[in-house]
């Protein structure tokens, strides 16, 4: 791989991120006041799937600090067949009507934010998926306000329904390394078998790792090559998978701008998972140093872009960085180390 290429295509990952992405977290127990789940950073973009039982709500509580705003909005997957709504209470909130199942606290207001479900779902590059979009409200505020917020459906029906809050996208190292697992489980929440959540994944591992146990297409026989051999084909993998859920996604919203984003999460990895396998059948006396710069930017951007579960990624940086000798590599201008 060039390595100008593989520096534009590091770039693209790391530029559409950040516009692409929330935080997703899976809330836990949090159906009354008392128990809400604590917001950590008001303005830093999450998603919260949900599950809302019959005749309840959901509790939520954001603090958000002054000359912020507090942005919040309530979606459902295509499979959910009810329109989550919001109420908003909090100190100096004028009104304390709120539907039932929904309790106020005392010395809070309550704004209630009736939900609307829309005809069709709204794409979400970030997945990717389809959700419609019920319910949201914005707030500006000039001093620090802790608000309560919950989550319910008007009808009083059972079903998965999501918080999204915030709206600066920033992530934690531990958070960007477990996305890739999060995403899984949001496929699950939305009523996906498992099967079509990561079956797409499992069969390119199998059948690719078939395709190279057979005599020509096999990785060079080093430590170096059976590495690269497994990193490429599960960050391949994974932007198969990442392929298999445009279209999931696609087939409930109509054509949509939004792919040409998640796009990159399968043109990117495809390419960095395709030529760490081709590294990995190449003679051992073709590892050079541009080899493993390329290697090291492949892994880099490979990560950048969810794919591979990490140890793809990981797989083909440490191969980049791995001492000589253990890999299997010869020395600089292919001449095996003493």
């Amino acid at each position: 791989m060039d390595r100008r290429l593989g520096l534009v295509l590091l770039a693209v990952a790391l530029l559409v991120t950040p516009v692409a992405a929330h935080v997703p977290s899976d809330p836990g127990d949090n159906d009354s006041p008392a128990e809400a789940l604590t917001v950590t950073d008001a303005a830093k973009s999450w998603s919260y799937y949900d599950d809302i039982d019959g005749g309840g709500a959901q509790y939520y509580r954001v603090t958000v600090e002054p000359d912020e705003r507090l942005r919040v909005s309530a979606f459902t997957p295509v499979d959910g067949r009810f329109t989550p709504s919001l109420v908003v209470m909090a100190p100096g909130i004028e009104g304390r009507d709120a539907p039932p199942g929904v309790t106020v606290p005392e010395g809070m207001g309550a704004v209630v934010v009736e939900g609307e479900r829309p005809d069709t779902p709204g794409y979400e590059p970030f997945g990717p998926s389809a959700n419609y979009g019920t319910a949201a409200l914005e707030r500006d505020t000039s001093s620090r306000t802790t608000y309560l917020v919950a989550l319910y459906e008007p009808a009083n029906r059972s079903g998965p329904a999501g918080l999204a809050v915030g709206y600066r996208e920033t992530f934690t190292p531990a958070e960007y390394a477990a996305l890739p697992f999060s995403l899984v489980e949001t496929h699950l929440w939305e009523g996906q078998h498992p099967v079509v959540a990561v079956g797409p994944f499992v069969v390119a591992v199998v059948g690719g790792g078939a395709l190279l146990a057979r005599g020509t297409g096999s990785v060079a026989d080093t430590v170096g090559g059976y590495a690269l051999g497994v990193g490429g084909l599960l960050v391949a993998a994974g932007a198969v998978n990442t392929l298999v859920q445009i279209g999931i996604a696609l087939a409930a919203t109509g054509p949509s701008a939004g792919a040409l984003v998640t796009a990159v999460y399968v043109v990117v990895p495809g390419i960095c998972g395709w030529w760490a396998l081709r590294v990995a059948r190449r003679p051992t006396a073709e590892m050079d140093a541009r080899t493993r710069v390329g290697l090291a930017v492949a892994g880099l951007v490979a990560l950048g872009t969810w794919a591979g579960f990490v140890v793809g990624p990981a797989l083909i940086a440490a191969v980049a960085v791995g001492p000589r000798r253990v890999l299997g590599w010869p020395g600089e201008g292919g001449v095996d180390p003493e």
